[in-house]
């Protein structure tokens, strides 16, 4: 197989392998499918185009790209959208610097990933094909590679970094011309270079680990997080009206500011489960709703925690210390192992969080088929039937997951239930304390009210965990102020299109505001609220929600998670351009100069020796060693590369002679030949055919 077809297979390998990772930036397959395909059909047009000597094969490969932009525009959106494939260009930057990674599908995003992959396509063909240096098509891969690599907030998984060594060799080794020898050497000269390869990625990966990392290296051992809701009961009866934390929102509005998550259920109640924890930027939020950024600046006092108190879901944190996340719930949390437990105490930070504004009827209609993790947020192991049944009951109305949730929550906030902190209520959530709750006393306090409605929830397939934090607190003319007891309990129900939502089904959290009247305005659920008394937390505000996302306005030095993305395509369309220019300079400079000195100028003596430096370059260009000696001396021992085209070695011994002549006779009498055109052209023609052969390729034409 030829070095064109070689070099083309292997490149629309590499670019099937390495799109692979881009699953992590879109939830489109579609899009991704038809970047392949597309880089495939300009890659195989750029091979044919330069194994045919076709003029300008870029232009060709480039005009496929456009066919196959085009055929996906259609296929997304019909023929007629065609024509606003500059809107859907725009449409999708900003779309893309709002969303948070993997995205939803949407047409602008599908036309900029396919333009840059037939972008990146193009410019690989060009690199590797007409110079013969495959190493130069690793750039393109590099590039494709280093998108998913610089926008994902996780790291890249060691595989993938594999994918592109893998894609590297394969088109080393293809580029590479073919060994001589037997089948067995051949063998040998593959398995020496796979090895080459395993060995460069080895000493990569080791010397990573050797390398001291730009984060400060942490203990490998489990974090062991107390859970917050223990001391629950007691903070609401026994707490102060001290205030442990104040917080400012853009809005003057308050927020539920969460601590932990409470996945895991057995018999005993709701617990922590375990968690994996990130570092840096925040990663995408389940379910990539669409809503509006907040930015909460929070001074907290004497609380001392190891979670720290934001609003659900945070973005991006601004906070002194050293702070994770929980990559599923987005639970932050110290990782300083020196005196975790009070790591907040005493601290000021800023919190930029998603808030998704869905009204009673968006909820009404959402399914929960989404979920991730549902054998973590569904299981009722232990559970008694009649728990499942009166859910049943309660939602037998109810078709959708949404619906149903509304339902719950209605019935506990009726009358038939009472909020009461007695101390002859129960104490927590588990399955007793729940069972009680429901079927005998009807008293209880957020704990039952909260673990009544999550369990009732995953009895109908209905993912739900429980959230623990506090309730938005007391309105003061600087913010807001929450007290020990303000600590709060609360249900989150997975909805499909809305990620996690908060609901409210505690109807009063008693006195805690030491006697005066809470003026929250902010309550996690978004379904629609009665008027709550003065000690319950009043629902927001409802808001139409928005069809397009509301841009996120990052803190100073944070980045969101894909605003990178144009930058980064940007930049790849510059150093495409820039490469580009690097690459065709020299062609079209040397053109330049050759059609220069064929031209003529005129003066005889002046033209023969330009047509003898042009045959002495076009030598040079093929890479073949230029003769010692006078014209004629030279002349003789090129005779052999011109593969015995007699037309061409009268030429050469002709211009040979006119040329030292030119050089070396001063005599005003001596007549030179004007143009030398056709000369140069049959031994430039010759060289290059003669040098096609030998490579095994076709002639070309030269230029």
């Amino acid at each position: 197989m030829s070095y064109p077809w070689r070099v083309t297979l292997a490149l629309i390998a590499s670019f099937w392998l390495l799109l692979w990772p881009w699953n992590q930036l879109t939830q489109d397959a579609g899009t991704l499918l038809a970047a392949s395909l597309t880089a495939t059909a300009v890659l195989l047009v750029g091979g044919a185009a330069h194994r045919l000597a076709v003029p300008w094969p870029q232009l060709l490969a480039l005009l496929t790209g456009g066919i196959g932009l085009i055929a996906t525009v259609t296929a997304l959106a019909g023929p007629a959208a065609v024509l606003r494939l500059p809107e859907f260009f725009v449409a999708g930057l900003g779309y893309i610097q709002s969303a948070t990674a993997p995205v939803p599908a949407n047409i602008g995003v599908s036309v900029i990933i396919v333009g840059a992959t037939v972008l990146l396509a193009v410019l690989a063909s060009a690199l590797t094909l007409p110079t013969r240096q495959p190493a130069l098509g690793i750039l393109p891969l590099i590039s494709l590679y280093l998108v998913p690599s610089v926008i994902l907030v996780t790291s890249m998984l060691f595989s993938e970094f594999c994918l592109l060594a893998l894609a590297c060799v394969a088109l080393l080794w293809a580029g590479s011309a073919a060994p001589r020898g037997s089948g067995a050497t051949k063998v040998a000269a593959l398995v020496t270079t796979i090895a080459i390869a395993a060995a460069s990625v080895g000493v990569t990966y080791a010397a990573a680990q050797l390398f001291p990392p730009l984060e400060p290296q942490r203990s490998q051992e489990p974090l062991q997080m107390n859970d917050p809701s223990l001391d629950l009961k007691r903070n609401l009866v026994e707490g102060t009206d001290d205030v442990v934390l104040t917080y400012q929102t853009p809005t003057g509005e308050g927020e539920y500011l969460k601590l932990a998550t409470l996945s895991s259920f057995s018999r005993s109640g709701f617990g922590l489960s375990d968690v994996r924890v990130g570092t840096g930027r925040f990663p995408a939020v389940p379910g990539s709703p669409l809503g509006e950024s907040l930015t909460t600046s929070v001074q907290v006092g004497a609380f001392r925690s190891e979670w720290l108190p934001v609003p659900y879901a945070p973005t991006a944190i601004s906070a002194p210390g050293d702070w994770g996340f929980a990559l599923d719930t987005l639970d932050v949390m110290a990782l300083d192992r020196a005196n975790r437990t009070a790591a907040t105490e005493n601290l000021s930070y800023q919190v930029t969080s998603l808030k998704v504004n869905a009204d009673p009827e968006m909820i009404a209609r959402a399914s929960a088929d989404e979920a991730p993790r549902r054998d973590l947020t569904t299981g009722t192991t232990g559970l008694p039937d009649n728990i499942a049944a009166l859910a049943q009951e309660i939602t037998r109305d109810q078709t959708t997951a949404g619906g149903k949730a509304q339902a719950l929550e209605a019935y506990l906030r009726s009358d038939r239930f009472t909020y009461s902190t007695a101390s002859d209520v129960g104490v927590g959530d588990g399955v007793d304390t729940i069972e009680d709750f429901l079927f005998r006393s009807h008293r209880g306090y957020c704990e039952q009210f909260a673990g009544a409605m999550t369990l009732m929830a995953r009895t109908l397939d209905i993912p739900a965990r429980m959230a623990v934090g506090f309730v938005p607190g007391t309105r003061t003319d600087n913010g807001w102020e929450v007290t020990a007891r303000d600590m709060h309990t609360w249900p989150e129900l997975w909805l499909d299109g809305l990620g996690w939502v908060a609901f409210e089904p505690t109807p009063s959290r008693g006195d805690t505001t030491g006697g005066q009247a809470s003026t929250s305005t902010a309550a996690p659920s978004a379904t629609a609220q009665p008027t709550q008394d003065t000690t319950s937390p009043e629902p927001a505000p409802e808001e139409s929600p928005s069809q397009e996302p509301t841009p996120v306005e990052p803190l100073p030095g944070e980045t969101g998670v894909v605003e990178l993305l144009p930058w980064i395509v940007a930049g790849a369309l510059v150093l495409a351009a820039g490469i580009a220019v690097v690459r065709l300079w020299p062609s079209w400079a040397r053109a330049r100069r050759r059609a220069r000195r064929l031209a003529g100028t005129g003066d005889p003596r002046r033209d023969t020796v330009a047509a003898w430096d042009e045959v002495r370059d076009s030598v040079t260009d093929l890479k073949l060693p230029w003769p010692d000696g006078s014209p004629r001396f030279a002349a003789e021992r090129l005779l052999g590369r011109l593969g015995g085209d007699a037309a061409a070695e009268t030429a050469l011994r002709d211009l040979a002679a006119a040329s030292e002549r030119a050089l070396f006779d001063r005599s005003e009498t001596y007549a030179l030949a004007g143009s030398w055109r056709d000369e140069v052209e049959i031994i430039v023609a010759a060289l290059h055919a003669t040098a096609a052969q030998r490579r095994g390729a076709a002639p070309r034409r030269a230029v």
